[in-house]
């Protein structure tokens, strides 16, 4: 494996170092105040720059991220709130939402608070706010000449007379690379056909955003807005400009190619740059939400099975994803950071 520059074999890197963990591995901790206080989570360190934290009582959210040292995931103002001040009426959901490099989006919905039938649904679902159980971090050094970090756990959204989905999640960091990538298995551990809703709010801010940065999209990219506000900044939806006082939010839904697809955030400047990559016959839909303002800059890139006006919105355009009973669904997204 790759690591500072020298190609080393696990019995190598034996030889420099009295404990693995020395140059990479994984540790848990719990937070001991304030609104994290409580929250169960764990850092990663990949040994090739990419150092990320996952919150197991956030839904196996992934909060701080950097690379190199240098920070790369938006932060929020509410930071990562423990799920036990969670809203879920309406657009409560904000008042903790932390934004990290990943806050997950579902099951039952996601995207905009909503009437679906006799049910009213918050903003972006529940998923965000579940703890995981069944949880794990470790280190595979078994093989010679390759390692991975895995963290792992499983959250269940589940009702009486309703839902009963569990998500089996992985998030796993090849040692000596700056890439994760994060596997979701979702059960319907129930005996009725379930609405799927899931959507990866993954959320970039600066340095990596600036008024230097870019959104590159692949050829055959197809942009729509989500709005008349999103309308009016159509034109400049993959640019950028330094934060704007009363900036109003803008979402835009790019029709990718069929396939493994890749979305990248590229600062010219710093010649540095974040790619997303996924599989759009497993998240057919691309949301990009762009927040320019002051104290809230950051560029969502949002890989989901359902656009953002909500399942009662899905439902009635025909595009609701189901599970049915019994049924295992994976969803799948790498986060990759570079420099050139």
């Amino acid at each position: 494996m790759q690591l500072y520059g020298k190609e080393l074999a696990k019995r190598q890197i034996a030889a420099y170092v009295g404990d693995y963990t020395q140059v990479a591995g994984v540790e848990r901790f719990t937070y001991d105040e304030g609104v994290e206080g409580g929250i169960r989570a764990a850092r990663v360190r990949s040994g090739g720059g990419l150092d990320f934290t996952v919150l197991f009582s956030r839904g196996m959210d992934i909060s701080a991220a950097t690379y190199n040292g240098m920070p790369f995931a938006w932060v929020s103002a509410t930071g990562w709130g423990h799920p036990h001040a969670f809203v879920p009426e309406g657009r409560g959901w904000l008042q903790t939402f932390h934004g990290g490099l990943l806050t997950g989006c579902g099951l039952a919905n996601a995207g905009a608070a909503n009437v679906d039938g006799d049910e009213s649904l918050g903003i972006h679902g529940k998923l965000s706010h579940i703890p995981a159980a069944e949880t794990g971090a470790w280190t595979d050094w078994e093989d010679e000449d390759e390692a991975t970090v895995y963290v792992e756990g499983t959250m269940r959204e589940a009702t009486v007379f309703g839902e009963n989905l569990r998500l089996r999640r992985v998030i796993s960091t090849p040692i000596g690379k700056s890439s994760l990538t994060i596997t979701d298995t979702v059960h319907n551990a129930g005996f009725q056909t379930s609405p799927l809703m899931l959507l990866y709010h993954l959320n970039f801010g600066w340095p990596l955003l600036s008024e230097d940065t870019i959104l590159r999209l692949p050829d055959g990219t197809v942009t729509t807005p989500r709005d008349d506000e999103a309308a009016k900044g159509i034109s400049a939806a993959k640019m950028f400009t330094a934060p704007i006082s009363g900036y109003a939010e803008q979402c835009f839904y790019h029709d990718m190619p069929q396939g493994d697809v890749t979305a990248d955030l590229y600062n010219q400047r710093l010649r540095f740059g974040v790619k997303v990559s996924w599989n759009t016959q497993e998240l057919p839909h691309f949301t990009q939400w762009k927040m320019t303002g002051q104290g809230e800059y950051v560029c969502g890139i949002e890989p989901a099975t359902c656009k953002v006006l909500g399942r009662a919105a899905e439902r009635e355009a025909g595009r609701l994803m189901t599970i049915e009973p019994g049924e295992y669904r994976r969803h799948r997204v790498t986060i990759t950071a570079f420099t050139d």
